[in-house]
């Protein structure tokens, strides 16, 4: 007992450390403590809860305070209550480090909670961030614990200077408007049932800044789809026309073999008594037959190859002439330039 009380001392101390100011101003914070350390788990958890319920705590104190509620509940027996606050204390704080020396029976429920905030990527259980795409913004969630409430994106009015809430459910992907002008400033937060911060993404001294568009000067040159060259069009379609005639022409032969065998399988050579047509000409019946599937293959390859030797024909250039667009964009408008060549 000794042992355990000192070690809920330090605890309780290295809480202390970590947000004075915030414990300094919250009495269910600080009731939870000595509670703690007085190894009173019940008080523990019932002022945790409390502190908790209260909301509006920023992300440091929400962590600590989720630690004294899952080791209060886990020493308590109350495991799947432990198993939560440890889920929500990893979110905010996912390298969260429980004293080595307490019980396997207070450490178990944290020991499943870590083993649940470990994703395949090795990113944290919990994260949101904001992206730009095409013309509109993206705000994409991951909760792998499936403890956030709610998700918030502030951003700055660029003519108050105030920053204004825009709140989101649960959702993994949220979209957003793309607003006006050419930068976006903004911070991030993802928050429990009580309103309390689990992650946080900048700050309103700290703000994050997204480029909405290009505003210096830049210049880029495109050249126009009329920039390319007949030859390799014309070259393409009189192979493929070639290659289709040549196929054809194989067809025809193939047939005209078919039509050779056909007279000799049904002449009067294939019609001796004492046996079956089949048993006197069966190689001029497979002659026959292979002579045909030759003649279907080759026609229809004919036939793709000449349709294809028109297509290329047909998307072909009517001109040679390159045409390139040079565009200079600048703050005092947009300057576009054609350049011609034969």
């Amino acid at each position: 007992m000794q042992r355990f009380r000192a070690c809920a001392a330090t605890t309780v101390a290295l809480f202390a450390l970590a947000c004075p100011a915030w414990a300094e101003s919250n009495a269910h914070f600080s009731e939870a403590q000595r509670a703690y350390a007085a190894v009173d788990y019940e008080a523990t958890l019932r002022e945790a809860n409390a502190g908790l319920e209260e909301g509006g705590n920023d992300q440091s104190a929400t962590g600590e305070l989720y630690v004294l509620l899952g080791t209060a509940a886990a020493a308590l027996g109350r495991t799947d209550e432990a198993r939560l606050a440890f889920s929500h204390a990893l979110a905010v704080n996912p390298a969260l480090k429980l004293d080595r020396n307490l019980s396997p029976k207070m450490r178990a429920p944290y020991q499943e909670a870590r083993g649940n905030a470990i994703t395949a990527e090795g990113k944290p259980p919990l994260h949101l961030a904001l992206a730009r795409r095409k013309q509109e913004l993206e705000l994409s969630l991951r909760d792998q614990l499936q403890v956030a409430s709610s998700s918030e994106l502030w951003t700055r009015d660029p003519e108050s200077g105030a920053f204004s809430r825009r709140s989101f459910g649960p959702a993994r992907v949220q979209r957003v408007p793309l607003p006006s002008g050419t930068e976006l400033q903004y911070y991030l937060r993802v928050l429990d049932r009580h309103s309390n911060v689990l992650f946080e993404s900048g700050t309103s001294e700290e703000p994050l800044r997204l480029a909405l568009e290009h505003s210096g000067p830049s210049r880029s040159s495109t050249p126009s789809t009329d920039d390319v060259n007949r030859t390799p069009y014309l070259v393409t379609a009189s192979s493929l026309a070639i290659l289709g005639l040549a196929a054809g022409g194989v067809a025809t032969a193939m047939f005209a073999r078919r039509e050779d065998a056909a007279r000799d399988w049904n002449g009067p050579g294939c019609e001796q008594p004492g046996s079956t047509r089949r048993a006197q000409c069966g190689e001029v019946d497979a002659r026959r037959r292979n002579a045909e599937h030759l003649g279907v293959g080759f026609a229809a390859g004919g036939g793709a190859l000449l349709v294809g030797g028109l297509l290329t024909w047909l998307l072909t250039p009517a001109t040679t002439t390159r045409t390139n667009v040079d565009v200079d964009t600048s703050p005092q408008g947009v300057m576009v330039r054609l350049r011609t060549a034969l």
